[in-house]
């Protein structure tokens, strides 16, 4: 069986395998704890944003913020109190004061005793000390009340979190709760809703190994398949790259022991590859996210170039055949001796006139998924290059 060198185009094409998903998609959870009251959604609901899609029952939070805004009542009477008591230590500071000058005009004139303008100034004294403790009551009159304020608040913003509503306009998901179930929020926010943007505009993710990565160009139009509709094809445009690696696939290693060192146990990434978003528009909403894409990429390609066929290079004689037409079976170093003269990356393909196989050594350069590019060796379009062969016994008869 032989195939012909023929000149022509090849195209290298990237096929990888992705998954549909909406191109904005939001995990509504819930800041506070506490039991579903009420679903005001369920799975596909078209919702609006800042639409009610869930509450929580609210009780706890209604009697904690009635205790926080009695604790403000309380709070604000106790700033009216000590108000009051620094009004009254200020009169107080003022008579004393008022008293210790006539005190002092009288001692002037011999009129009262010092034992008398001494008890004078000690009351005055007493009365503006008096104020001083008036008004660090006030202050501390104050911080409560603006530490009432706070939890007053606090209760406020629990209460309102038991209202649950949607932050986008789009169509809803999965629903993960139902009513009746508990849910606590204490080390992170449970999901109860995972909702959609816009289905009419999905993305495809995949994974791009990292020897293809490199033809990838953004807004380049690519095209796809999925399983639900095996006889269509769907398009797309390259959006993103992204520059963050994903490893996969670790392969460990394991060093040899010593009667000085321990074996040691490591592991290394064997494939190496980069997400690529693909821009997908979704008009009649038949593709839904979650589907499997096998997308198809057009990469480098090279016009006009010599072609050999693939199978031509991975051919080689069966011992069958050569002993049927009494050829000896080349030794494995006259193949390579073929395939090395001076050429980096040489190959050997073969040929057959009728009674023998000879090899014949070439250059190769980018292939795709049946031709490879010939870069130097004595091949020209038009040859026939072995592509397989087999023996075949026929019948006498």
């Amino acid at each position: 069986m032989t195939a012909e060198v023929s000149p022509g185009a090849i195209v290298r094409r990237v096929v990888a395998t992705g998954t549909l998903q909406a191109t904005r998609t939001v995990d509504v959870g819930t800041q506070v704890s506490g039991t579903i009251d009420s679903l005001s959604a369920d799975f596909n609901s078209i919702v609006r944003a800042n639409q009610v899609i869930a509450r929580l029952d609210p009780s706890l939070y209604k009697a904690a913020l009635g205790q926080a805004k009695a604790a403000l009542l309380q709070a604000d009477a106790n700033l009216n109190q000590a108000r009051a008591g620094l009004e009254g230590a200020r009169t107080a500071e003022e008579d004393a004061r008022t008293k210790f000058t006539r005190a002092m005009a009288l001692s002037r004139d011999l009129l009262i005793t010092q034992s008398d303008l001494d008890a004078a100034k000690i009351a005055q004294d007493e009365a503006s000390a008096g104020v001083r403790v008036a008004e660090g009551d006030v202050g501390d009159a104050m911080a409560q009340v603006r530490q009432a304020e706070a939890s007053v608040t606090l209760g406020q913003v629990n209460l309102d979190h038991t209202t649950i509503r949607s932050p986008i306009a789009g169509i809803v998901l999965s629903r993960n709760v139902d009513v009746g179930q508990t849910v606590a929020a204490a080390v992170q926010a449970p999901v109860l809703f995972s909702i959609a943007k816009d289905l009419t505009h999905l993305q495809v993710q995949l994974d791009v190994d990292q020897s293809d990565v490199g033809e990838l160009q953004l807004g380049r139009r690519v095209t796809f398949e999925v399983e639900s509709y095996p006889d269509e094809t769907f398009s797309g445009t390259v959006s993103q790259v992204r520059w963050q690696p994903i490893a996969e696939q670790s392969t460990p290693a394991a060093t040899v022991a010593s009667s000085t060192l321990p074996q040691v146990t490591t592991s290394m990434a064997t494939v190496v590859s980069y997400a690529t978003m693909i821009d997908v528009e979704n008009p009649d909403e038949r593709l839904r996210p979650g589907m499997t894409a096998q997308v198809l990429m057009q990469g480098v390609r090279h016009d006009n170039v010599t072609r050999i066929p693939n199978n031509a290079l991975s051919f080689r004689p069966p011992a069958e055949v050569l002993k049927a037409i009494r050829q000896s079976e080349p030794s494995t170093d006259a193949v390579a001796a073929v395939g090395s003269s001076s050429m980096v990356k040489s190959r050997v393909v073969w040929t057959f006139d009728g009674t023998r196989f000879a090899p014949l050594s070439v250059r190769v350069g980018l292939s795709d998924d049946q031709w490879a590019e010939l870069l130097s060796g004595n091949v020209h379009p038009g040859d026939l290059l072995v592509t397989g062969a087999e023996l075949v016994k026929r019948s006498r008869f």
